[in-house]
């Protein structure tokens, strides 16, 4: 079923859909996936899209903590990423909040860095089991099994933290009035938001227009979010090149105050940063399969490695399975084997009969080189594993 959404920031009904394509996404049958701007306020977000259940059924099937080599340690960017988080925090407050709920609080990790650095309580919410699971065992970090919509808490907390959330939410303003409600019977409290930066389409890789990002903020309609909430921002970063693709933070106040100008809308430059983003999607995409034409042409049998949306954008990009037969589907998490993409069933690697002349093709491209490492098994049996996008750094979304 395809959805069309209202805008999320200002409700606005009147979208433009700028681009849309085919996705064929695990789990779920193949989909119309567009990228729309609001014409009345210009935020972009994703629509068509799919209903709020086919996203819980995706989250549920395929969304999953991994990370290939590190032995459930988090990457050098995460680390490096908690540590200015925490400082930036700090600074802004003027100390560190006695208590922090996290709103998406994955395996844990954050959560432990804050308590470690002074936090005496510390909660999350969390809707994938797998994740409470691995707060609990590696970190003991208490979590609530819920989602963001629709998790209850009776406690209250100086500091809330939505990193690399917002942009997953159907509704995230409620989320956001919701948060808001926690803090109000105290003096004064703080939220702590990161999401992607829209910016400029030269400054956005690959993928940037992603299927779980339902919503893109620029550092304009971000600000407008939070005051639309009654939270008044007080600091910011920008970071353009330390991450795969630029991020944003924002650390607010529920006192009223005054640091920002009122947002401007932005229809015209939003609708140039979704055109000119599409041209050079594209010709990446292609760009990068043509360099690896031969080798592939030369293979025995093709399969890819990933079966995640990072496929998704490679089959809807490129002229891949107009061109090559690709002979199936493999990754090594538990929960995708037997998933359905597009035509393929996805497998467990060691259940394929490898021979030589079979090629790999990584699809990822955020865990391409830990995924490349992780697979020299198959090349010590003469496999070709092959990289599509030649990311060497650790950078994290």
């Amino acid at each position: 079923m395809k959805m069309i959404r209202s805008c999320y920031l200002c409700g606005s009904k009147s979208l433009e859909c700028i681009f849309s394509t085919t996705w064929a996404l695990p789990g779920l049958s193949p989909k119309e996936i567009g990228f729309s701007v609001c014409t009345v306020c210009g935020s972009v977000c994703q629509s068509p899209t799919v209903t709020f259940d086919e996203m819980m059924q995706f989250y549920s099937s395929i969304a999953v903590y991994t990370n290939p080599g590190r032995q459930e340690k988090p990457s050098e960017a995460k680390v490096r990423d908690l540590d200015e988080q925490i400082q930036f925090i700090k600074r802004g407050i003027g100390n560190m909040p006695l208590s922090v709920l996290q709103i998406g609080s994955s395996d844990g990790y954050t959560l432990s860095r804050f308590r470690d650095a002074g936090v005496e309580k510390v909660l999350g919410v969390e809707p994938g089991t797998a994740s409470i699971e691995m707060a609990d065992r590696l970190y003991k970090v208490p979590c609530i099994h819920g989602t963001a919509e629709n998790f209850e808490t009776h406690d209250t907390f100086d500091l809330i933290l939505l990193t690399h959330v917002l942009e997953h939410l159907y509704e995230p303003q409620k989320v956001l009035t919701k948060c808001r409600e926690i803090q109000n019977s105290i003096p004064e409290g703080y939220i702590y938001i990161e999401v992607p930066l829209m910016t400029q389409p030269s400054s956005l890789c690959p993928g940037f227009f992603s299927f779980e990002h339902i919503n893109y903020y620029t550092k304009e309609n971000l600000l407008k979010s939070l005051k639309m909430s009654d939270y008044y921002p007080i600091s910011a970063v920008e970071h353009f090149k330390s991450n795969l693709s630029p991020v944003i933070g924002i650390l607010a106040s529920t006192k009223k105050q005054n640091h920002y100008d009122d947002y401007q809308s932005s229809v015209d430059t939003n609708k140039n940063i979704l055109n000119s983003y599409r041209e050079k999607e594209v010709n990446y995409w292609q760009s990068c399969l043509d360099v690896i034409a031969e080798k592939l042409k030369a293979s025995s049998r093709i399969f890819i490695w990933g079966a995640g949306i990072h496929t998704s954008q490679l089959v809807a990009n490129t002229n891949l399975i107009q061109h090559y037969k690709i002979d199936g589907l493999t990754d090594t998490s538990p929960l995708k084997w037997g998933l359905k993409q597009g035509s393929w069933i996805c497998q467990d690697p060691n259940e394929i009969d490898w021979t030589q002349g079979d090629t790999v093709l990584i699809s990822s491209y955020a865990s391409e080189k830990e995924i490349y490492d992780a697979l020299q098994w198959l090349r010590d049996r003469n496999i070709e594993t092959l990289r599509l996008h030649n990311v060497n750094d650790t950078r994290a979304h």
